[in-house]
């Protein structure tokens, strides 16, 4: 059966002469103003196959003088290490440009990430769309079920005797 590459747009009618069902995006990303703030909703997972694209929209909103840029995250359900990286040349080109990056509402998972990599101290908060019982510290407790931890050998201390 001939596939169609999700990388480019797909008409509906296309998938439904196949009789395939539309697959949702992995990652989206929409654009929208809040006053003078251009607000990137990013919803999905961003991973080594899309991470490029923020950078790419953040690049064109960097063409204008003292560019103010938020990235709503309360829907990201997972970031991956170029994600991560997306994130930060994002805030680096902004402060490039003149102007600032934020991050609001970023989910659990991405407080996470950025929390356990010490990443969030490097990146700015959108603090007056925070979530009751974020941490702006950067510091994100540790999940509320136990961690199995891998299995440790025995140290000089335990000895097994006959």
């Amino acid at each position: 059966m001939d596939q169609t590459p999700l990388s480019r747009p797909v008409s509906p009618d296309v998938l439904s002469d196949r009789g395939t069902d539309l697959v949702e995006p992995i990652l989206s990303l929409t654009m929208s103003h809040d006053g003078p703030v251009s607000v990137i909703g990013v919803v999905g997972e961003m991973d080594m196959s899309n991470a490029h694209l923020l950078i790419e929209l953040v690049e064109q909103l960097c063409r204008a003088p003292t560019p103010l840029i938020a990235l709503d995250l309360s829907a990201v359900r997972f970031l991956g290490a170029h994600g991560v990286s997306a994130l930060l040349r994002s805030g680096q080109l902004a402060a490039q440009a003149g102007g600032r990056l934020t991050l609001r509402d970023p989910s659990p998972f991405v407080l996470r990430v950025l929390g356990v990599t010490r990443l969030l101290r490097h990146l700015d908060r959108d603090e007056t769309s925070a979530p009751t019982g974020a941490h702006s510290s950067g510091v994100v407790p540790p999940p509320a079920r136990p961690v199995a931890l891998p299995h440790q050998p025995l140290g000089p201390s335990v000895v097994n005797q006959p």
